[in-house]
């Protein structure tokens, strides 16, 4: 076999991979959901679910699954420099305490954006940082809302499926940061709260008879 088929069947076996894993790492999030959406079950995010979500995602892929990141990386189509890797572990806590601290103070769109920008931001893995942001943004929203959401195309699928709008809202966050030196997620809480729309708009249609979702 040559060289170019091998790498073929290798990229061919990765994406299949990655597929599988996507599935269990979203198995995993709706059972963390369910978890915490008992009675009496406190929600805290932590940098250890942190991990967890991302080893699923890359379990098979990355040698280091679920370890914070040793080298410098880069954003590709991004201005935004990630901070070293020395930091990362801080920065984690640091995005965990922002969610913990504001879980009764700021709107369930709000955590759930501020999730997705800063997991990128701090971008602390070698691999599988926007997929463990998506799902771990979706994680914090149901929770948030008190409700495992309904709905055949999930927010993390739409993303999935139609990237553009997500970029654009990462980027205005990044650039309210650089510029201002603060926390603007507007542009997000925007997309999601579209994307949350449309998850639910997919029960409706099927409810009236529409199963083309």
């Amino acid at each position: 076999m040559g060289g170019d088929e091998q790498t073929q069947d290798q990229a061919n076996w990765i994406a299949r991979k990655e597929v599988d894993n996507g599935l269990r790492q979203f198995d995993l999030a709706l059972s963390v959901i369910q978890t915490y959406l008992e009675p009496d079950r406190p929600f805290f995010l932590t940098p250890s679910l942190v991990s967890q979500l991302q080893a699923a995602a890359v379990s098979g892929i990355d040698r280091n699954p679920g370890r914070w990141r040793s080298g410098a990386v880069r954003i590709t189509g991004s201005h935004h420099t990630p901070p070293e890797p020395y930091l990362v572990p801080g920065l984690v806590q640091e995005m965990c305490d922002y969610v913990n601290d504001n879980l009764h103070e700021k709107t369930p769109l709000h955590l759930a954006a501020y999730i997705m920008w800063r997991l990128n931001w701090i971008h602390p893995f070698a691999d599988g940082n926007g997929r463990t942001s998506r799902v771990l943004s979706y994680i914090v929203l149901c929770i948030t809302l008190r409700h495992e959401l309904p709905g055949g195309r999930t927010i993390p699928q739409q993303i999935q499926e139609n990237r553009d709008g997500y970029f654009k809202a990462l980027e205005a966050a990044d650039t309210a940061m650089v510029t201002a030196g603060e926390i603007d997620v507007s542009a997000m809480e925007n997309e999601l709260k579209q994307m949350l729309a449309n998850q639910l708009l997919s029960v409706i249609e099927r409810a009236d008879g529409d199963f083309a979702q």
